[in-house]
């Protein structure tokens, strides 16, 4: 059986400059067309001439004026693009240039499961921040499965011990979807972005993996929010039958 490899993308906030108040730790963004372009090309640059030709996009497009160059420029390099979405994207935007055709219903919401050898691939939708009953409810249906089970999801469902989990960052219901991985009699890899930093935690059946952004990190260790805007980079996940195997690739700034 042919080893996959798939890129696993996040938070490329294309036109958002990162504002962050000292004071008081909120953060906002400044709208500015060019910003972070340069370093998602770099990625893809990096990850075409590794061979790879499938990507998972975790969620934040950025700047809802950037949705179209982001898909004019992930088509220029003929990927295979599979994404979901996250708490800066909408769906009624995306939805204009993103198709999928294992897309469930309602139509204000993008989640959808694929197989492939293996592997059963679940894609949730926490644009909202939260995850719908709707979702809730299809989850608990797909999760009966004789495959492997890889779900994406823009937010953590494991707490990650870093003050960003603590200023309103974190999905709201996230207990009730661990409950229902946790009642699954079989492992579960997760994969996530949101908070900017790479990490991994397991709590019984489930593994999470959070990836670094494409755009700017934050911080994980320390005792305010802190962001480090000299690094960038992305995740790459690797399928070989049943076994899967993951590293990050990360990159100082251009």
């Amino acid at each position: 059986m042919a080893v996959q490899t798939i890129a696993y993308l996040t938070d490329a906030h294309l036109g958002q400059k990162i504002i962050l108040d000292q004071e008081t730790g909120a953060m906002s963004y400044a709208q500015n067309t060019e910003e972070h372009k340069d370093k998602l090309k770099f990625i893809l640059k990096d990850i075409a001439s590794n061979g790879i030709t499938e990507i998972i996009f975790g969620g934040d497009i950025g700047a809802q004026k950037a949705n179209q160059w982001f898909f004019k420029t992930i088509d220029e390099f003929n990927f295979k693009l599979l994404m979901l979405l996250g708490n800066h994207d909408s769906y009624q935007q995306v939805s204009q240039y993103y198709k999928n055709e294992h897309r469930n219903e309602p139509d204000d919401e993008l989640y959808y499961a694929d197989e492939e050898g293996q592997f059963k691939f679940i894609y949730l939708d926490s644009s909202s921040n939260a995850v719908s009953q709707n979702q809730l409810n299809w989850l608990l249906q797909e999760l009966n499965t004789d495959k492997e089970i890889l779900l994406f999801i823009h937010h953590p469902v494991l707490e990650i011990e870093t003050p960003l989990d603590k200023v309103g960052a974190a999905l709201k219901g996230r207990d009730e979807i661990k409950r229902i991985l946790s009642g699954v009699q079989k492992d579960i890899v997760v994969f996530c972005g949101h908070y900017h930093m790479t990490d991994e935690l397991i709590a019984g059946n489930i593994r999470q993996y959070s990836s670094p952004a494409c755009s700017y990190q934050i911080e994980k260790l320390s005792e305010k929010i802190e962001i480090d805007t000299s690094s960038f980079g992305y995740r790459l996940i690797t399928i070989n039958g049943r076994q899967l195997s993951t590293e990050v690739k990360l990159f100082k700034s251009l």
